[in-house]
């Protein structure tokens, strides 16, 4: 008597086309919906940084004021014993904030630096209406916070485009041409009491925060 043939069930290896083209189309789905989500993580969190390094620039400026007599830290000092026609603001407040990093925004690629100066690379820009009066030589060119009334409205810095090859920016020259709207279509500014926020051209473009 032959034995009785035990039917063997046979298991599949593997996932069919159609499967594999579910999970595709499932991932493709969640890839699309969390993308956007992180990319907008991560750009708060540079606009976090960047708005952390003007605050910084800020009170570095205000221990600079403290050393000078309430004066303003120039756009550039006018020494040309460096072989360029002075230093930056950048270096003159290093000794204060002893950090190179904080110069730049994440978001600039290609961080800048002033023609004709000694300088570090930077983002940002300081404004020449305080910082950037007429004349040469080693003496302060600068305003004095005594002569300032509403400070609280006085743009410092602020982001600056990378093509500029400058420190800063005057509004009577070049209004916002040489301001960079990194973050979202807004720039990072910072005021010369102390506070920092982003602003859209249309709330930036105004005299009364440039112009003392």
């Amino acid at each position: 008597m032959m034995p009785a043939t035990v039917a063997v069930k046979q298991h599949r290896g593997g996932f069919t086309l159609i499967e594999l083209l579910v999970v595709i189309a499932i991932i493709a789905v969640l890839a699309g919906l969390l993308f956007p989500v992180f990319a907008k993580a991560r750009g708060s969190a540079h606009t976090v940084t960047c708005i952390s390094n003007i605050k910084q620039l800020l009170e570095a400026a205000q221990m600079y004021r403290s050393d000078y007599d309430r004066r303003l830290v120039p756009a550039r000092n006018w020494d040309t014993s460096h072989g360029t026609l002075g230093v930056s603001w950048c270096l003159l407040l290093q000794p204060y904030i002893k950090n190179k990093e904080i110069l730049t925004c994440p978001l600039d690629s290609a961080p800048q630096t002033a023609r004709n100066s000694t300088d570090l690379p930077h983002s940002y820009g300081i404004n020449y209406s305080l910082t950037y009066l007429t004349g040469y030589g080693q003496q302060h060119l600068t305003r004095s916070m005594s002569s300032l009334e509403d400070v609280s409205e006085l743009i410092m810095f602020f982001d600056m485009k990378s093509e500029v090859g400058a420190m800063g920016s005057s509004y009577m020259a070049h209004r916002l041409s040489r301001v960079a709207f990194h973050h979202t279509d807004k720039a990072s500014v910072g005021f010369l009491d102390g506070h920092a926020k982003l602003l859209h051209a249309n709330q930036v473009d105004d005299g009364k925060f440039w112009i003392p």
